[in-house]
């Protein structure tokens, strides 16, 4: 299973980690006051596979992903 995680500081709701993910993963919310953030789908602790493209397609680097045992 992989857990994913946003750093509310550091996201700004660009969407770059949507863009990268083939899988469709990720979705933004509304955060309030005209703003977004990045929130991963439900689903997505079974289906990511690690590739990191999230992660690094993220300009303020506030997307941690990490493999969790089941």
């Amino acid at each position: 299973m992989v857990k994913h995680s946003v750093d509310p500081n550091k996201c700004r709701g660009c969407g770059k980690c949507i863009e990268q993910c083939g899988l469709e993963l990720w979705i933004l919310v509304d955060i309030g006051g005209g703003k977004k953030r990045a929130s991963v789908i439900d689903e997505a602790k079974h289906i990511c596979h690690m590739c990191m493209s999230c992660h690094d397609a993220c300009p303020e680097q506030a997307i941690t992903i990490i493999e969790e045992g089941d």
